[in-house]
């Protein structure tokens, strides 16, 4: 009787092998997704089981791809990258970005960056497993009310956790063109690459935000010819970061409270949990612009 041996790997679109198998035997089970913010993440991608176990993985700086071989860990998992937040019922698909960030605080209401963050530090595995149960309805609530938004780059329907994630396309090109931030208090904006407000509301609670839809601008519109390095940072409180610009421009934080920039572009992060956008002005046509976003997470977190 001839055994039969499976041998199969989804193959996400940037490269990542949902599972690795080989030599006749079964796949390890795995955790595998896209961190990303328009550009991919990169340093280190954490994971946290129901019982509070971490595990961390290095990001594939170039695909933002990573993976977790989650054999002998407990279901439902939390995963992060920086302070932004995704989250698995099992081995599979969990990409990391913003969207993801909004359906893991809607799941479980989290009021702002602060309690997310504490909670993953100090995680309950019943409110865990009732947060994973909540799933399937934040979906619902990101198809619903970024409808419009995620229509305009052809991605009505996507899921922006378990869907496959392909850098500069689709929800990427989206979140190149559309930059989210959220403030001490937990409220989410979203702007258009012109700084008009597409989103606005609470982070645990996604149905109660505005979505302005004639704010939205079609993909490939606005860009600057900005590049911003690094285009991401992740920070702990009061830590400082280095920018540096292509072009000659004009260093600014978007939104009260965000923490400050000097004209030389150090960024120093505000006293407390948040992610906020860093602004490079063109210096020779002030209607040219590109941010850059920074996480900023606890004193007790270990970052990327």
């Amino acid at each position: 009787m001839l055994r039969k041996v499976m041998a199969a790997a989804a193959v996400i679109t940037v490269g990542i092998l949902a599972g690795c198998g080989g030599g006749g035997g079964s796949s390890a089970p795995t955790v595998s997704g896209v961190a990303a913010t328009g550009a991919p993440m990169s340093g280190t991608a954490f994971l946290k089981d129901s019982t509070g176990t971490q595990m961390s993985t290095t990001i594939n700086p170039q695909a933002g791809s990573f993976s977790f071989d989650v054999s002998g860990k407990t279901p439902p998992f939390m995963i992060r990258a920086g302070s932004l937040y995704s989250m698995s019922g099992g081995p599979g698909t969990a990409n990391i970005n913003p969207l993801s960030h909004l359906m893991v605080g809607d799941m479980a209401g989290f009021s702002n960056m602060s309690t997310m963050n504490s909670f993953y530090n100090n995680p309950n595995g019943t409110t865990m497993r009732n947060m994973f149960s909540n799933m399937s309805t934040s979906r619902l609530h990101v198809r619903e009310k970024m409808g419009p938004l995620l229509s305009a780059y052809g991605v009505p329907n996507v899921d922006p956790i378990m869907s496959p994630y392909t850098i500069g396309k689709g929800l990427d090109l989206m979140f190149d063109n559309v930059h989210m931030s959220i403030d001490r208090y937990g409220t989410v904006t979203m702007m258009n690459s012109s700084g008009g407000t597409i989103y606005s509301g609470p982070m645990g609670n996604m149905m109660g935000g505005t979505m302005t839809s004639g704010s939205i601008m079609q993909p490939g519109t606005g860009t600057s010819g900005i590049t911003i390095s690094p285009v991401s940072g992740t920070l702990q409180i009061n830590g400082t970061l280095q920018f540096s610009a292509n072009i000659s421009v004009t260093w600014s934080v978007v939104g009260l409270n965000s923490g400050s920039i000097t004209s030389g572009g150090l960024y120093t992060a505000p006293p407390y949990q948040g992610m906020f956008l860093v602004k490079a002005t063109s210096t020779a046509d002030s209607t040219k612009y590109a941010t850059a976003t920074v996480f900023v997470g606890s004193m007790g977190m270990s970052m990327m």
